[in-house]
């Protein structure tokens, strides 16, 4: 009756049938890796010792750069009533903003035309 209504039919026997012949593919491409391609994973660590011996080498030759420490900045207390929240941050002396000045000395009007320049041909 299963047949007629188009469900397929479940058999414990062709799943673990076929589970056994996946795990067999499986081994046999494990092993055939093994013997095609392992060679890469012994290129790879020379290629890797290479690289970290350069990489101390020049580490040795190029100046230390010695950066400025991490500062123990505290956000606390925090204030308690909501309209202390907006603007508590910035009055702290550690958290302040910096200021930077532009980077145009003095920020021109109007471009310059190029027909009113006398020299310009």
């Amino acid at each position: 009756m299963a047949k007629d209504l188009g469900v397929p039919r479940y058999d414990p026997n062709t799943e673990a049938f076929q589970s056994r012949a996946q795990w067999k593919k499986v081994d046999n491409c494990r092993k055939q890796w093994i013997e095609r391609w392992s060679w890469l994973l012994d290129e790879r660590k020379q290629a890797q010792n290479e690289a970290d011996a350069i990489r101390q080498e020049v580490a040795a030759v190029l100046p230390h750069v010695t950066g400025k420490l991490e500062s123990t900045k505290s956000l606390k207390p925090v204030p308690i009533v909501s309209s202390g929240i907006i603007g508590w941050l910035a009055a702290k002396p550690d958290c302040r903003l910096e200021i930077y000045t532009s980077w145009i000395s003095k920020i021109p009007l109007k471009l310059p035309d190029a027909w009113d320049d006398k020299n310009y041909t």
